[in-house]
Protein backbone atom coordinates (compact mmCIF):
# COMPACT_ATOMS: atom_id res chain seq x y z
CA UNK A 1 0.00 0.00 0.00
CA UNK A 2 1.27 3.58 -1.00
CA UNK A 3 0.99 6.93 0.69
CA UNK A 4 -2.26 8.64 0.36
CA UNK A 5 -4.12 11.67 1.71
CA UNK A 6 -6.42 10.72 4.41
CA UNK A 7 -9.76 12.70 6.03
CA UNK A 8 -7.66 15.11 7.79
CA UNK A 9 -5.51 15.90 4.59
CA UNK A 10 -2.37 14.40 6.40
CA UNK A 11 -0.15 11.58 4.57
CA UNK A 12 -0.37 8.33 6.50
CA UNK A 13 2.02 5.75 6.56
CA UNK A 14 2.17 2.99 4.38
CA UNK A 15 0.29 -0.30 5.64
CA UNK A 16 0.82 -3.46 5.70
CA UNK A 17 -1.08 -7.15 6.90
CA UNK A 18 -0.60 -10.41 8.29
CA UNK A 19 -2.93 -12.54 6.56
CA UNK A 20 -4.39 -15.88 8.70
CA UNK A 21 -2.03 -18.55 7.75
CA UNK A 22 -2.73 -22.22 8.39
CA UNK A 23 0.01 -23.22 10.72
CA UNK A 24 -0.05 -23.02 14.86
CA UNK A 25 2.00 -19.28 15.16
CA UNK A 26 -0.11 -17.60 13.11
CA UNK A 27 -3.39 -19.15 14.99
CA UNK A 28 -1.90 -18.34 18.47
CA UNK A 29 -1.62 -14.52 17.31
CA UNK A 30 -5.12 -14.03 18.26
CA UNK A 31 -6.82 -17.22 19.45
CA UNK A 32 -6.53 -15.93 23.23
CA UNK A 33 -7.76 -12.41 22.31
CA UNK A 34 -11.02 -13.67 19.83
CA UNK A 35 -11.98 -15.97 22.82
CA UNK A 36 -11.70 -13.06 25.99
CA UNK A 37 -13.79 -10.74 23.45
CA UNK A 38 -16.31 -13.43 22.53
CA UNK A 39 -16.51 -15.13 25.86
CA UNK A 40 -15.19 -12.79 28.81
CA UNK A 41 -12.93 -15.67 29.62
CA UNK A 42 -9.94 -17.44 29.03
CA UNK A 43 -11.71 -20.55 26.84
CA UNK A 44 -10.04 -24.33 26.22
CA UNK A 45 -9.65 -23.03 22.70
CA UNK A 46 -7.04 -20.30 23.88
CA UNK A 47 -5.84 -22.69 26.05
CA UNK A 48 -5.16 -24.98 23.00
CA UNK A 49 -3.32 -22.01 21.11
CA UNK A 50 -0.80 -22.14 23.94
CA UNK A 51 -0.24 -26.12 24.31
CA UNK A 52 0.28 -26.33 20.57
CA UNK A 53 2.74 -23.30 20.08
CA UNK A 54 4.72 -25.05 23.05
CA UNK A 55 4.40 -28.91 21.31
CA UNK A 56 5.61 -27.31 18.28
CA UNK A 57 8.69 -25.48 19.79
CA UNK A 58 9.64 -28.64 21.66
CA UNK A 59 9.45 -30.91 18.76
CA UNK A 60 11.21 -28.32 16.44
CA UNK A 61 13.90 -28.04 18.88
CA UNK A 62 14.51 -31.99 19.57
CA UNK A 63 14.79 -32.26 15.74
CA UNK A 64 17.12 -29.62 15.52
CA UNK A 65 19.26 -30.85 18.51
CA UNK A 66 19.42 -34.21 16.81
CA UNK A 67 20.15 -33.39 13.38
CA UNK A 68 22.54 -30.71 14.77
CA UNK A 69 24.40 -33.71 17.24
CA UNK A 70 23.50 -36.55 15.61
CA UNK A 71 24.22 -35.78 11.92
CA UNK A 72 26.38 -32.38 11.89
CA UNK A 73 28.56 -33.28 14.37
CA UNK A 74 29.22 -36.82 13.07
CA UNK A 75 30.50 -35.27 10.07
CA UNK A 76 32.22 -32.56 11.83
CA UNK A 77 34.33 -35.61 13.32
CA UNK A 78 35.26 -37.54 9.89
CA UNK A 79 35.80 -34.23 8.64
CA UNK A 80 38.81 -33.53 11.38
CA UNK A 81 39.57 -37.31 11.07
CA UNK A 82 40.99 -37.06 7.61
CA UNK A 83 42.51 -33.26 7.56
CA UNK A 84 42.67 -30.70 10.17
CA UNK A 85 44.02 -27.52 8.63
CA UNK A 86 44.07 -24.80 11.83
CA UNK A 87 41.86 -22.78 9.83
CA UNK A 88 38.61 -21.65 11.80
CA UNK A 89 36.35 -23.03 9.44
CA UNK A 90 32.09 -23.50 10.08
CA UNK A 91 32.29 -26.98 10.67
CA UNK A 92 35.91 -27.94 11.45
CA UNK A 93 37.50 -26.85 14.65
CA UNK A 94 40.86 -25.23 14.37
CA UNK A 95 44.62 -27.42 15.43
CA UNK A 96 45.15 -27.65 18.67
CA UNK A 97 48.87 -25.63 19.60
CA UNK A 98 51.49 -27.50 20.88
CA UNK A 99 52.42 -31.30 19.25
CA UNK A 100 50.91 -33.30 17.34
CA UNK A 101 47.91 -35.02 18.92
CA UNK A 102 47.65 -37.71 15.64
CA UNK A 103 44.28 -37.45 15.93
CA UNK A 104 43.86 -36.22 12.59
CA UNK A 105 44.98 -38.68 9.45
CA UNK A 106 46.40 -35.92 7.47
CA UNK A 107 48.47 -32.90 8.25
CA UNK A 108 48.94 -29.14 6.65
CA UNK A 109 52.05 -28.13 6.58
CA UNK A 110 53.29 -25.21 4.30
CA UNK A 111 51.00 -25.80 1.64
CA UNK A 112 51.44 -29.24 1.45
CA UNK A 113 49.24 -32.34 3.30
CA UNK A 114 50.75 -35.38 4.50
CA UNK A 115 48.85 -38.06 5.42
CA UNK A 116 51.67 -41.09 5.62
CA UNK A 117 51.58 -43.28 8.70
CA UNK A 118 53.74 -41.61 11.33
CA UNK A 119 56.21 -44.28 11.12
CA UNK A 120 56.08 -43.76 7.49
CA UNK A 121 56.50 -39.59 7.22
CA UNK A 122 59.41 -40.22 9.98
CA UNK A 123 61.62 -42.41 7.79
CA UNK A 124 61.70 -39.56 5.30
CA UNK A 125 63.40 -37.14 7.05
CA UNK A 126 67.01 -38.77 7.25
CA UNK A 127 68.30 -35.23 7.98
CA UNK A 128 66.36 -34.57 10.97
CA UNK A 129 67.36 -38.08 11.92
CA UNK A 130 70.93 -37.99 11.80
CA UNK A 131 71.45 -35.00 13.83
CA UNK A 132 75.48 -35.24 13.70
CA UNK A 133 75.72 -35.80 10.07
CA UNK A 134 77.96 -38.78 10.04
CA UNK A 135 76.15 -41.12 8.11
CA UNK A 136 74.93 -43.45 10.72
CA UNK A 137 71.59 -43.00 12.98
CA UNK A 138 72.62 -44.08 16.43
CA UNK A 139 71.06 -45.29 19.34
CA UNK A 140 72.09 -42.46 21.24
CA UNK A 141 70.78 -40.02 18.37
CA UNK A 142 67.41 -41.24 18.78
CA UNK A 143 67.29 -41.33 22.48
CA UNK A 144 68.76 -37.46 22.34
CA UNK A 145 65.77 -36.64 19.77
CA UNK A 146 63.22 -38.62 21.02
CA UNK A 147 61.01 -36.24 22.88
CA UNK A 148 61.19 -33.73 20.06
CA UNK A 149 60.26 -36.34 17.12
CA UNK A 150 57.61 -37.77 19.43
CA UNK A 151 56.21 -34.36 19.49
CA UNK A 152 56.55 -33.45 15.66
CA UNK A 153 55.44 -36.73 14.40
CA UNK A 154 53.04 -38.45 17.12
CA UNK A 155 55.08 -41.46 17.32
CA UNK A 156 58.13 -42.65 19.33
CA UNK A 157 61.22 -42.64 17.34
CA UNK A 158 63.15 -45.31 19.34
CA UNK A 159 60.17 -47.83 18.45
CA UNK A 160 60.93 -46.79 14.84
CA UNK A 161 64.45 -47.46 15.35
CA UNK A 162 63.80 -50.97 16.59
CA UNK A 163 61.10 -51.79 13.95
CA UNK A 164 64.17 -50.57 11.17
CA UNK A 165 66.28 -52.97 13.03
CA UNK A 166 63.71 -55.83 12.91
CA UNK A 167 63.12 -54.97 9.03
CA UNK A 168 66.65 -55.57 8.05
CA UNK A 169 67.67 -58.15 10.25
CA UNK A 170 64.29 -59.93 7.69
CA UNK A 171 66.12 -59.37 4.85
CA UNK A 172 69.14 -61.00 6.18
CA UNK A 173 69.12 -63.51 3.26
CA UNK A 174 69.91 -60.64 0.85
CA UNK A 175 72.10 -58.18 2.26
CA UNK A 176 75.06 -58.51 4.75
CA UNK A 177 74.49 -57.25 8.21
CA UNK A 178 76.62 -55.58 10.11
CA UNK A 179 77.41 -56.12 13.91
CA UNK A 180 75.93 -52.67 14.82
CA UNK A 181 72.55 -54.00 13.09
CA UNK A 182 72.85 -57.30 14.69
CA UNK A 183 73.41 -54.93 18.44
CA UNK A 184 70.67 -52.99 17.55
CA UNK A 185 73.18 -49.79 17.98
CA UNK A 186 73.14 -48.29 15.04
CA UNK A 187 71.86 -47.57 11.10
CA UNK A 188 74.08 -46.63 8.45
CA UNK A 189 73.00 -44.74 5.59
CA UNK A 190 73.14 -48.04 3.14
CA UNK A 191 70.94 -49.80 5.23
CA UNK A 192 69.09 -47.32 5.59
CA UNK A 193 68.12 -46.50 2.42
CA UNK A 194 68.27 -49.89 0.95
CA UNK A 195 65.18 -50.74 3.78
CA UNK A 196 63.34 -47.32 3.26
CA UNK A 197 61.89 -48.78 0.10
CA UNK A 198 59.47 -51.63 1.97
CA UNK A 199 58.57 -48.72 4.71
CA UNK A 200 57.16 -46.09 1.64
CA UNK A 201 55.23 -49.16 0.49
CA UNK A 202 53.81 -49.45 3.60
CA UNK A 203 51.95 -46.04 3.14
CA UNK A 204 49.75 -47.08 0.37
CA UNK A 205 47.72 -48.88 3.16
CA UNK A 206 46.42 -52.41 1.74
CA UNK A 207 46.83 -54.70 -1.03
CA UNK A 208 44.22 -53.19 -2.96
CA UNK A 209 46.58 -50.50 -3.66
CA UNK A 210 48.84 -52.98 -5.63
CA UNK A 211 47.32 -52.92 -8.86
CA UNK A 212 47.61 -48.62 -8.81
CA UNK A 213 50.92 -48.73 -7.89
CA UNK A 214 51.59 -50.75 -11.12
CA UNK A 215 49.55 -48.51 -12.61
CA UNK A 216 51.57 -45.78 -12.08
CA UNK A 217 54.70 -47.49 -13.18
CA UNK A 218 56.28 -47.63 -9.92
CA UNK A 219 57.87 -50.94 -10.61
CA UNK A 220 58.72 -50.19 -13.97
CA UNK A 221 62.54 -49.43 -13.44
CA UNK A 222 63.12 -52.94 -11.19
CA UNK A 223 61.41 -55.13 -13.64
CA UNK A 224 63.68 -53.70 -16.58
CA UNK A 225 66.70 -53.46 -15.16
CA UNK A 226 66.30 -56.82 -12.39
CA UNK A 227 68.26 -55.62 -9.75
CA UNK A 228 66.12 -56.17 -7.03
CA UNK A 229 65.32 -59.69 -6.06
CA UNK A 230 62.81 -58.56 -3.49
CA UNK A 231 60.54 -57.38 -6.68
CA UNK A 232 61.80 -59.96 -8.66
CA UNK A 233 61.59 -59.65 -12.59
CA UNK A 234 57.79 -60.08 -13.44
CA UNK A 235 54.56 -58.60 -13.18
CA UNK A 236 53.55 -61.49 -10.72
CA UNK A 237 56.85 -61.51 -8.92
CA UNK A 238 55.95 -57.11 -8.39
CA UNK A 239 52.65 -58.15 -7.30
CA UNK A 240 53.59 -60.73 -4.70
CA UNK A 241 55.97 -58.27 -3.11
CA UNK A 242 53.14 -55.42 -2.90
CA UNK A 243 51.21 -57.85 -1.49
CA UNK A 244 53.39 -59.78 1.02
CA UNK A 245 53.80 -56.00 2.19
CA UNK A 246 50.78 -54.57 2.33
CA UNK A 247 47.91 -57.35 2.93
CA UNK A 248 46.75 -58.22 6.18
CA UNK A 249 48.88 -59.39 8.63
CA UNK A 250 51.65 -58.87 6.01
CA UNK A 251 55.22 -57.51 6.38
CA UNK A 252 54.19 -54.10 7.02
CA UNK A 253 51.68 -54.91 9.90
CA UNK A 254 53.82 -57.54 11.31
CA UNK A 255 56.72 -54.91 11.88
CA UNK A 256 56.29 -51.29 12.20
CA UNK A 257 54.89 -49.60 15.40
CA UNK A 258 51.07 -49.94 16.55
CA UNK A 259 50.04 -46.82 15.86
CA UNK A 260 50.37 -48.22 11.97
CA UNK A 261 47.83 -50.72 12.53
CA UNK A 262 45.79 -47.78 14.38
CA UNK A 263 46.59 -45.47 10.93
CA UNK A 264 45.37 -47.89 8.51
CA UNK A 265 42.12 -49.23 10.45
CA UNK A 266 40.86 -45.68 10.70
CA UNK A 267 42.17 -44.52 6.61
CA UNK A 268 39.91 -47.16 5.51
CA UNK A 269 37.29 -46.24 7.24
CA UNK A 270 37.54 -42.46 6.52
CA UNK A 271 38.11 -43.05 2.62
CA UNK A 272 35.08 -45.31 2.91
CA UNK A 273 33.80 -48.30 0.13
CA UNK A 274 36.58 -49.14 -2.77
CA UNK A 275 35.57 -48.90 -6.48
CA UNK A 276 37.18 -50.95 -8.51
CA UNK A 277 37.89 -50.69 -12.06
CA UNK A 278 39.87 -52.71 -14.60
CA UNK A 279 42.87 -51.52 -16.78
CA UNK A 280 45.38 -53.54 -18.99
CA UNK A 281 49.35 -53.00 -18.39
CA UNK A 282 51.83 -53.09 -20.66
CA UNK A 283 54.77 -55.13 -19.89
CA UNK A 284 57.72 -51.98 -19.53
CA UNK A 285 60.32 -53.95 -21.26
CA UNK A 286 58.58 -54.41 -24.21
CA UNK A 287 56.43 -56.18 -26.99
CA UNK A 288 57.68 -59.73 -26.17
CA UNK A 289 56.58 -59.55 -22.59
CA UNK A 290 52.75 -59.99 -22.67
CA UNK A 291 50.34 -57.57 -21.40
CA UNK A 292 48.40 -58.03 -18.15
CA UNK A 293 44.48 -57.39 -17.27
CA UNK A 294 44.57 -55.90 -13.06
CA UNK A 295 42.17 -53.88 -11.39
CA UNK A 296 43.04 -50.20 -9.42
CA UNK A 297 41.09 -48.81 -6.80
CA UNK A 298 39.42 -45.52 -6.12
CA UNK A 299 37.27 -44.88 -2.72
CA UNK A 300 33.62 -43.36 -2.42
CA UNK A 301 34.39 -40.48 -0.17
CA UNK A 302 37.13 -39.23 -2.38
CA UNK A 303 35.22 -39.20 -5.67
CA UNK A 304 31.95 -37.64 -4.08
CA UNK A 305 34.09 -35.10 -3.11
CA UNK A 306 35.51 -34.80 -6.71
CA UNK A 307 31.81 -34.33 -8.04
CA UNK A 308 30.91 -31.89 -5.62
CA UNK A 309 33.08 -29.61 -7.31
CA UNK A 310 31.69 -30.40 -10.82
CA UNK A 311 29.66 -27.23 -12.38
CA UNK A 312 26.17 -29.25 -12.58
CA UNK A 313 26.31 -30.21 -8.93
CA UNK A 314 27.24 -26.91 -7.80
CA UNK A 315 24.36 -25.17 -9.77
CA UNK A 316 22.22 -27.67 -8.40
CA UNK A 317 23.04 -27.55 -4.75
CA UNK A 318 23.25 -23.61 -5.25
CA UNK A 319 19.20 -24.02 -6.43
CA UNK A 320 18.34 -26.36 -2.71
CA UNK A 321 20.14 -23.86 -1.06
CA UNK A 322 18.48 -20.87 -2.64
CA UNK A 323 14.84 -22.54 -1.75
CA UNK A 324 15.95 -23.12 1.98
CA UNK A 325 17.32 -19.89 2.34
CA UNK A 326 14.30 -18.17 1.03
CA UNK A 327 11.99 -20.25 3.40
CA UNK A 328 14.24 -19.02 6.45
CA UNK A 329 13.88 -15.70 5.70
CA UNK A 330 10.39 -15.85 4.64
CA UNK A 331 9.76 -16.77 8.18
CA UNK A 332 11.92 -14.07 9.90
CA UNK A 333 9.82 -11.48 7.44
CA UNK A 334 6.70 -13.05 8.90
CA UNK A 335 7.70 -12.92 12.46
CA UNK A 336 8.94 -9.08 11.65
CA UNK A 337 5.35 -8.77 11.04
CA UNK A 338 4.44 -9.97 14.28
CA UNK A 339 6.47 -7.95 16.28
CA UNK A 340 5.43 -5.38 14.74
CA UNK A 341 2.05 -5.43 15.06
CA UNK A 342 2.94 -6.45 18.72
CA UNK A 343 4.61 -2.91 19.40
CA UNK A 344 2.03 -1.01 17.98
CA UNK A 345 -1.47 -2.53 19.21
CA UNK A 346 -2.17 -1.13 22.70
CA UNK A 347 -2.17 -2.96 26.02
CA UNK A 348 -4.95 -3.42 27.98
CA UNK A 349 -5.75 -4.94 31.41
CA UNK A 350 -7.62 -8.41 31.97
CA UNK A 351 -10.93 -6.87 32.45
CA UNK A 352 -11.35 -4.59 29.73
CA UNK A 353 -9.89 -7.14 27.02
CA UNK A 354 -12.69 -9.32 28.45
CA UNK A 355 -15.77 -7.34 27.74
CA UNK A 356 -17.10 -7.31 24.21
CA UNK A 357 -16.41 -4.59 22.18
CA UNK A 358 -20.73 -3.80 21.78
CA UNK A 359 -20.41 -3.45 25.19
CA UNK A 360 -18.11 -0.44 26.12
CA UNK A 361 -19.81 2.56 26.22
CA UNK A 362 -16.68 4.60 24.74
CA UNK A 363 -16.41 2.41 21.67
CA UNK A 364 -20.29 2.12 21.27
CA UNK A 365 -20.76 4.59 18.67
CA UNK A 366 -17.96 3.03 16.27
CA UNK A 367 -19.68 -0.26 16.37
CA UNK A 368 -20.42 0.38 12.83
CA UNK A 369 -16.95 0.92 11.82
CA UNK A 370 -14.95 -1.88 13.52
CA UNK A 371 -15.22 -5.46 12.37
CA UNK A 372 -16.67 -7.96 14.60
CA UNK A 373 -13.50 -9.89 14.40
CA UNK A 374 -11.05 -6.96 14.91
CA UNK A 375 -8.80 -7.06 18.15
CA UNK A 376 -8.07 -3.30 19.44
CA UNK A 377 -5.80 -4.54 22.17
CA UNK A 378 -4.06 -7.34 23.85
CA UNK A 379 -3.93 -8.25 27.24
CA UNK A 380 -0.35 -7.72 29.17
CA UNK A 381 -0.71 -11.45 29.57
CA UNK A 382 -0.65 -12.41 26.02
CA UNK A 383 1.62 -9.90 24.91
CA UNK A 384 4.15 -11.13 26.79
CA UNK A 385 3.80 -14.42 25.87
CA UNK A 386 3.50 -13.15 21.92
CA UNK A 387 7.29 -11.51 22.44
CA UNK A 388 8.22 -14.71 24.29
CA UNK A 389 7.65 -16.89 21.44
CA UNK A 390 8.37 -14.37 18.65
CA UNK A 391 11.83 -14.08 19.91
CA UNK A 392 12.10 -18.06 20.52
CA UNK A 393 10.88 -18.84 17.14
CA UNK A 394 13.45 -15.41 15.67
CA UNK A 395 16.30 -17.77 17.83
CA UNK A 396 15.60 -21.16 16.62
CA UNK A 397 15.00 -19.64 12.65
CA UNK A 398 18.23 -18.65 13.41
CA UNK A 399 19.57 -21.74 14.20
CA UNK A 400 17.56 -23.62 11.89
CA UNK A 401 19.28 -21.52 9.07
CA UNK A 402 23.09 -22.35 10.43
CA UNK A 403 22.16 -26.14 10.82
CA UNK A 404 20.13 -26.39 7.89
CA UNK A 405 23.31 -24.90 5.47
CA UNK A 406 25.35 -27.04 7.16
CA UNK A 407 23.36 -30.09 6.81
CA UNK A 408 22.85 -29.35 3.01
CA UNK A 409 26.47 -28.46 2.60
CA UNK A 410 27.77 -31.79 3.90
CA UNK A 411 26.25 -33.81 1.63
CA UNK A 412 27.67 -34.92 -2.11
CA UNK A 413 24.88 -36.97 -3.77
CA UNK A 414 22.30 -35.55 -5.87
CA UNK A 415 19.38 -37.80 -4.14
CA UNK A 416 20.68 -37.35 -0.91
CA UNK A 417 21.04 -33.90 -1.43
CA UNK A 418 17.23 -33.28 -2.16
CA UNK A 419 16.31 -35.89 0.83
CA UNK A 420 17.89 -33.36 2.97
CA UNK A 421 16.31 -30.56 1.65
CA UNK A 422 12.93 -32.79 1.93
CA UNK A 423 13.91 -33.46 5.52
CA UNK A 424 14.76 -30.17 6.75
CA UNK A 425 11.20 -28.66 5.13
CA UNK A 426 9.43 -31.01 7.99
CA UNK A 427 11.15 -29.48 10.27
CA UNK A 428 9.69 -26.21 9.41
CA UNK A 429 6.16 -27.53 8.59
CA UNK A 430 5.62 -29.16 12.00
CA UNK A 431 3.83 -26.11 13.05
CA UNK A 432 1.30 -26.68 10.13
CA UNK A 433 1.21 -30.44 10.24
CA UNK A 434 0.01 -30.18 14.16
CA UNK A 435 -2.33 -27.49 13.42
CA UNK A 436 -4.36 -29.42 10.81
CA UNK A 437 -3.80 -32.44 12.78
CA UNK A 438 -5.27 -31.54 16.11
CA UNK A 439 -7.52 -28.40 15.59
CA UNK A 440 -11.34 -28.74 14.33
CA UNK A 441 -12.18 -27.94 10.74
CA UNK A 442 -14.38 -25.49 12.49
CA UNK A 443 -11.94 -23.60 14.46
CA UNK A 444 -9.83 -23.43 11.66
CA UNK A 445 -12.10 -22.29 8.60
CA UNK A 446 -13.10 -19.90 11.41
CA UNK A 447 -9.44 -18.47 11.58
CA UNK A 448 -8.33 -18.59 7.88
CA UNK A 449 -11.61 -16.69 6.49
CA UNK A 450 -11.14 -13.98 8.80
CA UNK A 451 -10.10 -10.27 7.49
CA UNK A 452 -5.92 -9.64 7.58
CA UNK A 453 -4.15 -7.93 10.77
CA UNK A 454 -3.57 -4.23 9.43
CA UNK A 455 -0.03 -2.67 10.41
CA UNK A 456 2.01 0.27 10.07
CA UNK A 457 5.23 -0.83 8.06
CA UNK A 458 8.09 -1.49 9.48
CA UNK A 459 10.72 1.62 8.69
CA UNK A 460 7.77 3.71 7.96
CA UNK A 461 8.60 6.37 10.45
CA UNK A 462 12.29 6.42 9.35
CA UNK A 463 13.09 9.52 7.20
CA UNK A 464 14.88 8.74 3.69
CA UNK A 465 15.86 5.70 2.31
CA UNK A 466 13.43 3.55 5.47
CA UNK A 467 10.77 5.35 4.40
CA UNK A 468 11.14 4.79 0.96
CA UNK A 469 11.34 1.07 0.42
CA UNK A 470 8.53 0.79 3.17
CA UNK A 471 6.23 2.73 0.42
CA UNK A 472 7.72 0.60 -2.78
CA UNK A 473 7.38 -2.84 -1.75
CA UNK A 474 7.93 -4.21 -5.11
CA UNK A 475 11.29 -2.96 -5.29
CA UNK A 476 11.80 -4.18 -1.39
CA UNK A 477 10.39 -7.69 -2.98
CA UNK A 478 13.04 -7.43 -5.49
CA UNK A 479 15.98 -6.20 -2.90
CA UNK A 480 15.14 -9.75 -0.79
CA UNK A 481 14.92 -11.85 -4.01
CA UNK A 482 18.40 -10.45 -4.38
CA UNK A 483 19.96 -10.70 -1.28
CA UNK A 484 18.89 -14.42 -0.69
CA UNK A 485 20.14 -15.29 -4.26
CA UNK A 486 23.51 -13.52 -3.04
CA UNK A 487 23.62 -15.63 0.24
CA UNK A 488 22.97 -18.69 -1.08
CA UNK A 489 25.79 -18.36 -3.42
CA UNK A 490 28.02 -16.69 -1.41
CA UNK A 491 27.82 -19.80 1.16
CA UNK A 492 28.17 -22.11 -2.13
CA UNK A 493 31.65 -20.45 -3.12
CA UNK A 494 32.39 -19.90 0.39
CA UNK A 495 32.02 -23.28 1.19
CA UNK A 496 33.02 -25.30 -1.70
CA UNK A 497 36.93 -23.13 -1.45
CA UNK A 498 36.83 -23.31 1.98
CA UNK A 499 36.34 -26.98 2.78
CA UNK A 500 35.36 -28.98 0.25
CA UNK A 501 38.41 -28.30 -2.08
CA UNK A 502 40.64 -28.89 0.62
CA UNK A 503 39.04 -32.07 1.92
CA UNK A 504 39.36 -33.23 -1.88
CA UNK A 505 42.91 -32.95 -1.68
CA UNK A 506 43.12 -34.02 1.73
CA UNK A 507 41.41 -37.67 0.77
CA UNK A 508 42.97 -37.85 -2.59
CA UNK A 509 46.01 -38.46 -0.88
CA UNK A 510 45.10 -40.20 1.83
CA UNK A 511 43.59 -43.11 -0.03
CA UNK A 512 45.20 -42.96 -3.39
CA UNK A 513 48.86 -40.82 -2.66
CA UNK A 514 47.93 -38.58 -5.03
CA UNK A 515 47.41 -34.49 -5.78
CA UNK A 516 49.53 -31.49 -6.30
CA UNK A 517 49.46 -30.46 -2.60
CA UNK A 518 50.41 -34.24 -1.15
CA UNK A 519 53.22 -34.82 0.30
CA UNK A 520 53.92 -38.16 -0.18
CA UNK A 521 52.61 -37.78 -3.73
CA UNK A 522 55.89 -35.71 -4.75
CA UNK A 523 58.02 -37.72 -2.24
CA UNK A 524 57.74 -40.84 -3.49
CA UNK A 525 56.71 -40.13 -7.20
CA UNK A 526 57.58 -42.24 -10.51
CA UNK A 527 60.66 -40.69 -10.43
CA UNK A 528 61.37 -41.76 -6.72
CA UNK A 529 60.96 -45.44 -7.37
CA UNK A 530 62.93 -45.14 -10.66
CA UNK A 531 65.41 -43.84 -9.08
CA UNK A 532 65.39 -45.96 -6.22
CA UNK A 533 65.16 -49.26 -8.09
CA UNK A 534 67.59 -48.40 -10.68
CA UNK A 535 69.94 -46.09 -8.53
CA UNK A 536 69.17 -46.41 -5.28
CA UNK A 537 69.00 -49.92 -4.34
CA UNK A 538 72.36 -50.82 -6.27
CA UNK A 539 74.62 -48.60 -4.71
CA UNK A 540 73.24 -48.77 -1.48
CA UNK A 541 74.10 -52.77 -1.89
CA UNK A 542 77.36 -51.79 -2.90
CA UNK A 543 77.84 -49.49 -0.23
CA UNK A 544 76.96 -52.16 2.06
CA UNK A 545 79.72 -54.32 0.51
CA UNK A 546 82.22 -51.73 1.34
CA UNK A 547 81.10 -51.61 4.83
CA UNK A 548 81.92 -55.33 4.90
CA UNK A 549 85.16 -54.92 3.03
CA UNK A 550 86.88 -53.59 6.17
CA UNK A 551 85.95 -56.41 8.22
CA UNK A 552 88.50 -59.78 9.07
CA UNK A 553 88.58 -62.23 6.20
CA UNK A 554 86.82 -65.31 8.64
CA UNK A 555 83.62 -62.88 9.17
CA UNK A 556 83.86 -62.08 5.02
CA UNK A 557 83.75 -65.97 4.71
CA UNK A 558 81.29 -66.51 6.90
CA UNK A 559 78.63 -63.72 5.79
CA UNK A 560 79.33 -64.93 1.91
CA UNK A 561 76.74 -67.48 2.45
CA UNK A 562 73.96 -65.77 4.11
CA UNK A 563 73.73 -63.15 1.15
CA UNK A 564 71.58 -64.74 -1.73
CA UNK A 565 70.97 -61.04 -3.66
CA UNK A 566 72.21 -60.87 -6.77
CA UNK A 567 74.11 -57.44 -6.96
CA UNK A 568 75.34 -58.68 -3.56
CA UNK A 569 76.58 -61.50 -4.30
CA UNK A 570 78.56 -60.41 -7.55
CA UNK A 571 80.01 -57.68 -4.97
CA UNK A 572 81.05 -60.38 -2.82
CA UNK A 573 82.56 -61.95 -5.40
CA UNK A 574 84.62 -59.24 -6.45
CA UNK A 575 85.51 -58.69 -2.67
CA UNK A 576 86.71 -61.94 -1.91
CA UNK A 577 89.38 -62.14 -5.01
CA UNK A 578 90.51 -58.89 -4.05
CA UNK A 579 91.03 -60.08 -0.38
CA UNK A 580 91.85 -63.91 -0.89
CA UNK A 581 94.52 -63.20 -3.31
CA UNK A 582 97.21 -61.94 -1.27
CA UNK A 583 96.79 -65.35 1.41
CA UNK A 584 96.38 -67.72 -1.46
Amino acid sequence: MTRGPDDDGEEELPKDCIAPNGDVFSYFTLASPNELKKHGRFTLDAFMSYLLVFVVLCIQCILLYCVSDKVISKNVSWVNGVMNTGQDWNIMMPASSGCNDGRSMCTFTNGTISCAPPSVALIGRWDELDTDKDGVWTRAEVVKAREDLRCKYAVDPVEVFDVLIGLLKERKKHIWLHDDIKDSKAIHKHYFTYIMGDVAMCGYRNGDMCGNLIKRGFFDAALVHGESPRVGTSVRSALDYCHNLLDQGGFCERYLPSTYSTWKIESVQECKDPEYSQFVYKDPRGAGYPSKSLLQVDYEARQRYEVAQTPIFMMYKTAIIFLWVLLIVSQVREVAKTMAWVVQIPTSDEEEASVPIGARPSLRHQRSEIRNDEVQNLSLRHRLALNLVTAVRIFILCVLLYVGLNFLGRQTDYIGLLLDGVALIFIVDVEQIVYERVLRAEVRNTWEEREPIELTKVGSRIPGLGAFLSSRPDIMDLLWFLVVAFMAIAFLISYTNGLVKPLYAALECACLSEGEKCHEAHAFSYSFWEQYWKHDVPSSIEGINKLMGGLPLNDIKSSFHSVVDHTSRRGLGNLMQTHLQPSL
